[in-house]
């Protein structure tokens, strides 16, 4: 029994990670001297439950009120809207909140697109 609880603490274990990228801009992004990063979050908290959390952080020289879909694995993970030069889309899986597909789990993000409202890629990154 102490050795399932070994194994079983090294399964839950693997679930948790930490990483951060950079994004780097395309030549659209360049023009608009965007920039970004993104930043991923996993912890195991009971046997059942894996706080994941998920912040993709991003600045550009556009109006107000301008926006930018993200995307993660290829799939539409929500947008940023910028304000004053910056823009964040912070999501997590805790209370009654739900991470979009592609973005669930976290950890198993590898690429990471913010396109423009015409579909252009602004920033763009790999974990």
């Amino acid at each position: 029994m102490g050795l399932a609880m070994i194994l079983g603490a090294t399964t839950y274990a693997s679930a948790d990670c930490s990483k951060t990228i950079r994004l780097v801009a395309s030549p659209a992004g360049k023009v608009i001297a965007a920039d970004g990063r993104v930043r991923v979050r996993a912890q195991t908290r009971t046997p059942t439950f894996v706080k994941q959390n998920y912040v993709l952080e991003m600045s550009a020289l556009v109006p107000n009120g301008t926006t930018f879909m993200v995307f993660n694995n290829g799939l539409p993970a929500g947008t940023v809207t910028i304000n004053f030069g910056v823009g964040r889309l912070a999501l997590d899986n805790e209370g009654a909140n739900v991470l979009p597909a592609g973005t669930d789990p976290v950890c198993s993000i590898t690429t990471v697109i913010v396109t423009d409202g015409a579909g252009n890629t602004i920033l763009s990154g790999t974990f």
